[in-house]
């Protein structure tokens, strides 16, 4: 007996963590049937790599194709301790599943990616085992992949040398060649519903996914859009590297860059933040090195953060006439007041009690 249930993203299959991951078939033969009932999703986690949108395909994606599934396999993952018979009556296991996909058409491929191989096999949301009764998963906003259905997947070469669907977002139902129709959430359902779904999803100023702006559409529209895409510009530097670590690459590079005046701030009045002298002259070289290799404004923070680091922690000891123009600097620049701008945590720095 096979049910669907609700269930949390612990137990979800490899999909949800990460981009699908290809595993070896196992000798088990193929799943039974599930039922047709409504499945309820769980909550899904964070993807390794972004799928959902045209950029993200032509950043991270090698291949994609119109694929069946023609098999699915079960593989029980057993716990090795030895249980009770207790615990045994109330057995709660997470059983594997793979699917193989069979390629049907090829419809688009990055410059220079390799060839996707006529038929792959990846993992794709299972089972659980629950006293002796196999509880359907999935995940939200996805496809089961379940055997019969037709989908167009984007897929990508992984660092093992494995093909595997980019992420949720990178596989779309493709039943009777209609972009939608077919297998989503574990349910079979019409083109229509599918991009109403998508619509309700839409976020005013972002990218559309996929799914939506293919809807209802043949193949060759995937392949129209992909052509005229234009991938994020760091991870086509990286095309190199496995989709997971491009992403990477992307994501470090969309962290902010420090500022003169993000690195002045914590210096300003209204902070109260508390410096010792080398800690202020390390701040005031930085803010050297981001106001220019030359200028006198460059040269008074130097000077002054020398002073800082010669001196005995007092202001008798440092460089008055560099300090005061590093004052000017900084108001100046970012309408900040930083006071005397003088070490305030002098005890630190000269070991007083």
């Amino acid at each position: 007996m096979t049910t669907r249930t609700k269930i949390t993203g612990a137990v979800l299959g490899a999909a949800v963590a990460g981009a699908l991951a290809l595993v070896p078939l196992t000798d088990d033969g193929s799943a039974g049937e599930a039922d047709s009932s409504a499945v309820v999703l769980g909550a899904s986690e964070k993807e390794a790599v972004p799928s959902f949108t045209a950029t993200d395909w032509v950043s991270y994606g090698d291949q994609v194709a119109v694929v069946r599934v023609t098999a699915e396999h079960e593989r029980r993952d057993t716990d090795t301790e030895t249980e009770t018979d207790e615990e045994a009556g109330t057995e709660e296991d997470y059983l594997s599943r793979t699917v193989d996909l069979q390629v049907r058409e090829l419809v688009w491929a990055r410059s220079d990616a390799p060839a996707l191989p006529p038929t792959v096999s990846v993992t794709a949301d299972g089972w659980q085992l629950k006293d002796g009764t196999k509880h359907e998963l999935g995940s939200p906003d996805s496809s089961r992949l379940e055997v019969g259905h037709d989908y167009v997947i984007t897929f990508a070469r992984f660092s093992d040398g494995a093909w595997s669907p980019l992420g949720s977002g990178g596989v779309l139902p493709y039943d009777h060649s209609r972009i939608g129709e077919g297998e989503f959430q574990g349910e079979t359902g019409t083109a229509d519903a599918y991009r109403s779904t998508w619509e309700d999803r839409l976020v005013p100023g972002d990218e559309q996914p996929m799914a939506f702006r293919t809807a209802g559409k043949p193949a060759t529209s995937v392949q129209g859009i992909l052509r005229s895409a234009t991938p994020d510009a760091t991870a086509a530097r990286y095309f190199d590297l496995d989709p997971a670590a491009r992403h990477q690459k992307v994501a470090g590079a969309s962290e902010p860059a420090d500022t003169f005046c993000s690195v002045a701030a914590p210096l300003a009045v209204s902070e109260d933040s508390r410096h010792t002298p080398d800690e202020l002259a390390s701040v005031l070289t930085d803010l050297a090195g981001l106001a220019g290799p030359a200028g006198k404004d460059a040269s008074a923070l130097r000077a002054y953060a020398r002073s800082l680091e010669a001196g005995d922690g007092t202001s008798a000891s440092v460089d008055d006439t560099a300090r005061k123009a590093s004052v000017a600097r900084i108001e100046q620049e970012c309408g900040t007041e930083v006071g005397e701008l003088l070490p305030t945590d002098t005890e630190a720095d000269t070991g007083k009690g």
